[in-house]
């Protein structure tokens, strides 16, 4: 017995440890991020980056990152690295002193870690104090003194501690629950080997030339292909990491995560249980690759994950159960479905992606898998179902294969280019078939969102630049992109290497495709897409490509925007957006968060309150039955079948209900205009 708590003792000392090891710089990595720069000034749609202050400016980017809060470093500290950075002359670049600040960093967030550790184990937190915490950090600066810093710490630290408190997956015991936390963090940075450390420091390098260009190691470019194959069981999301969260990128489409309905891209992991499990794993301040891990498994089994949403309260998490699949083909696959709506058939395509099966292809099969085959045979079966207009749903649609967005464009228009694609050398090419395979006709309505990006993007702007169809949703995400992936020493490198047109002239990147007409939504979309990161390429313009149009009655739309208008007065579905929308609106530059349990408690009971009150509003102008308790709406909504499964959505989805409706607008002004000319005739 003796000897097991010898070994016990050994491994628990070499697990955490108060201390922090630095990492060296080794000439291998040296080299590499030499290799790595020289790409950039070579192979970048940009070339030379054209700034002189490159250096200063990569500096303040690393800051940004590792220092976003304002809450690890002092004043003192960033001068002196600034001072540092603008020894750089403007074509040279040298890593060493982003490892120093990187090292310094960590450093600092072990010297944080253990001072908020002793806090705990103090327990001197008073709950019933009026403090308040600094949550809105865009007008911050840095704190003079470690004193002030140390402030900070402690305000942090009790916030920490209220949530776990106030947490429905909360143990007995939150203190411990929180030291566990902190001791997993300091365990998190003293795994770090270099290639964590360089791949940081130089993918914010990458990241100056634009958002898109990356390296990845040689584990990244291994992780990069299983995700490209889709073969892996799990929940269907891509994940990355801000601060200490794990943080949702992206949804795979049709995976769990994505058809559960209740969990978004920018939603933050805090805390997984494995089903069968008692205990709740607290994942704030793990390594990514532990994370995946734990989410990771057998195709059937469940998980359970408490995620922070994007759009909530900083102490409102969320439960979610979901069950493990390995994503496949016929998950991504396009659904249908055609409703009736005053004696107009709508025919609804749901698109989650532009896929295809590409082994296929290259043996030149004639029945090969893909988006556009799929689409096409939806489009015959709604012809021969008399269907009278659709509804192409590119909602979240991420993009895929730029020949299937291609191909899809020409089932609704007959002839010319989809796309113009420009060279960093400034050669630009049209891109897409001079004669199509044109199946559908008739009205078309595409409804995007501000997460359609790149091949969805081009999808909407050549049928808005066409005139053969309405565009309705939010702005897209604005990727006006193109990567390619090039082989390095080790790892490999993604580049940006030229930009999107579409045939009107105007750039995709940066503003995206603007509807023509915009459906209110119950968040900032400026907060996401492309626009959103500091160093996006900029939006610009070409000249138009020479484009036939065809015969969408200006007129037409005008009068279908009225009743769209004219509806949202009034509608009760678009009523409870606007609401959601308007709270969040007063609610997102909130700059102190109450440390008070009381108040915080008064203030959870409040937002219950008053989202059971919206909801039965919704219900009441719809004529459903209302919710007697929070609880029971809660339930309901779990419990929705609706949610689980692949079928089209037009129950709860408003987005899509309204779609059909300004479609079915368009459809009645339309045919009440042939019958008065027929009358006047």
């Amino acid at each position: 017995m003796r000897y097991l708590f010898i070994l016990i003792f050994i491994f628990s000392t070499e697990v955490y440890s108060d201390t922090y090891n630095k990492v060296e710089l080794s000439e291998i990595k040296k080299e590499l991020s030499r290799e790595i720069f020289k790409k950039l000034e070579r192979d970048h749609y940009l070339k030379k980056i054209k700034k002189d202050n490159l250096n200063e400016d990569y500096f303040l980017a690393i800051i940004e990152r590792v220092d976003e809060s304002k809450n690890l470093f002092v004043a003192d500290e960033i001068q002196e690295y600034i001072k540092k950075s603008k020894n750089f002359t403007e074509y040279t670049f040298d890593i060493e002193l982003a490892y120093e600040l990187i090292n310094l960093y960590f450093e600092r967030l072990v010297e944080f870690s253990n001072f908020q550790i002793e806090l705990i184990e103090e327990d001197k937190f008073d709950f019933n104090k009026d403090e308040y915490l600094d949550i809105f950090y865009e007008d911050n600066e840095w704190q003079s003194n470690f004193k002030d810093l140390k402030r900070l710490w402690r305000l942090d630290t009790k916030n920490d501690l209220l949530v776990a408190k106030m947490s429905e997956s909360s143990s007995s015991e939150p203190n411990s629950d929180i030291i566990k936390r902190y001791k997993n963090r300091i365990r998190r940075i003293n795994q770090q080997k270099e290639e964590d450390i360089f791949s940081l420091a130089i993918n914010i390098l990458t990241n100056q030339f634009d958002p898109h260009s990356s390296y990845l190691s040689p584990r990244s470019a291994e992780d990069f292909d299983v995700n490209m194959s889709l073969k892996l069981s799990g929940i269907g999301a891509l994940l990355g990491v801000e601060d200490d969260y794990t943080k949702i990128i992206n949804l795979v489409p049709g995976g769990p995560a994505e058809k559960s309905g209740k969990i978004n891209p920018e939603d933050r992991i805090t805390k997984i249980r494995q089903l069968g499990s008692s205990e709740y794993e607290d994942v704030v301040g793990w390594r990514i690759d532990e994370v995946v891990d734990l989410i990771r498994g057998e195709a059937g089994t469940e998980v359970e994950i408490e995620f922070i949403s994007f759009d909530s309260d900083n102490d409102s998490s969320k439960l979610v159960i979901l069950k493990r699949e390995e994503i496949k083909l016929e998950d991504r696959a396009a659904k249908s479905e055609i409703i009736d709506i005053n004696n107009n058939k709508i025919g609804i395509i749901d698109l989650p992606s532009f896929y295809i099966d590409f082994e296929e292809y290259q043996k030149r099969k004639k029945d090969y898998r893909s988006s556009s085959n799929d689409v096409k045979n939806i489009l015959k079966e709604f012809n021969e179902s008399n269907v009278d207009a659709v509804i192409l749903d590119l909602r979240n649609n991420g993009g895929g294969a730029l020949i299937e967005a291609n191909k899809i464009i020409g089932l609704f228009v007959s002839s010319g280019p989809t796309v113009q694609v420009k060279q960093s050398r400034g050669y630009i090419q049209p891109y897409g078939s001079s004669r199509t395979d044109q199946v559908w006709e008739k009205p078309l309505l595409v409804l995007v969102n501000r997460y359609s990006a790149s091949a969805s993007e081009i999808v909407a702007g050549a049928i808005q630049d066409y005139k053969r169809g309405i565009v309705v949703g939010q702005r897209t995400f604005g990727k006006g992109t193109v990567q390619s992936l090039e082989n390095l020493s080790k790892g490999q490198i993604k580049i940006t290497e030229s930009k999107y047109y579409r045939i009107n002239g105007m750039s995709t990147q940066n503003k995206g495709v603007v509807p023509d007409i915009e459906l209110p939504v119950t968040w900032d979309i400026d907060t996401v897409g492309e626009s959103s990161y500091p160093t996006a390429m900029a939006w610009d313009v070409i000249r138009p490509y020479r484009h036939k149009k065809f015969k969408l009655d200006d007129e037409l739309i005008k009068q279908v925007i009225n009743q769209f208008e004219f509806r949202l007065s009034d509608e009760p579905n678009l009523n409870y957006l606007k609401k959601v929308r308007n709270r969040y609106d007063l609610n997102k530059n909130k700059k102190l968060l109450s440390l008070n349990i009381n108040n915080r408690k008064t203030q959870k009971e409040l937002r219950k309150d008053w989202l059971l009150e919206i909801e039965n509003e919704r219900r009441s102008g719809l004529g459903l039955n209302l919710f007697l308790t929070y609880s029971e709406m809660e339930e309901f909504n779990d419990n929705d079948d609706d949610f689980n499964n692949n079928m089209i959505n037009l129950k709860n989805d408003f987005q899509l209900i309204e779609s059909t409706n300004i479609i079915n607008d368009f459809l009645d002004i339309e045919n009440n205009n042939i019958f008065s000319l027929v009358k006047q005739q």
